[in-house]
């Protein structure tokens, strides 16, 4: 782990994190990016293990990463359970802008990586929806990929991916190369 990379937890969240992998057989394998802010997206989102495999792995990493969460899901007591896991409020209602509280959200940090799964859902999609995209390029920030190797049940923190100012055609590379690269934990639905 750089120490330019967004930091959280202890020894012990470390050790439950790993303990968490152990478990359910999964590895964490790679290393995050010397950068202290930047998108990750987890690709190819095709389970809930995902999501699990990948907390268990940052957890154990001590890496932080944030997540967004409409904003009406931090009630008592989630909200405080939300904010402990790394969850961001955004408001998705109408005439809200949600790359505008993504932007002011890296501002607003020294240390922030943002988290999506550019699919959207755990289906089969043709493309991704380029919300990840639009963060970046607003935030002025890299894309990193974190891999879900779901065959070898293993949490591949990957590479930087070169973006080139057009998103339409960062959209398609990226794809192209998960779907060249990666098999998800349900491959029938990559």
């Amino acid at each position: 782990m750089s120490e330019h990379s967004p930091r959280m937890g202890n020894r012990l969240t470390r050790a439950i994190g790993s303990l968490g992998l152990k478990l359910t057989g999964w590895e964490l394998v790679g290393k995050m990016p010397d950068t202290p802010k930047f998108v990750i997206v987890g690709v190819p989102h095709t389970s809930n293990w995902d999501a699990i495999a990948a907390s268990l792995a940052m957890l154990a990493s001590g890496f932080k990463y944030t997540f967004l969460i409409k904003k009406e899901w931090f009630f008592w007591p989630m909200g405080p359970l939300f904010r402990a896991l790394g969850g961001y409020p955004v408001d998705r209602g109408k005439g809200n802008d949600v790359v505008t509280q993504i932007v002011e959200l890296f501002e607003s940090e020294d240390k922030v990586c943002v988290g999506f799964p550019p699919e959207g859902t755990r289906s089969k999609v043709q493309r991704y929806k380029t919300g990840y995209l639009r963060a970046a390029y607003a935030a002025n920030v890299p894309i990193f990929i974190c891999a879900f190797d779901g065959p070898n049940k293993k949490v591949v923190l990957d590479r930087l991916f070169p973006l080139t100012g057009d998103m339409k055609t960062d959209n398609k590379a990226l794809k192209k190369y998960v779907d060249e690269t990666w098999i998800g934990v349900n491959p029938e639905r990559q």
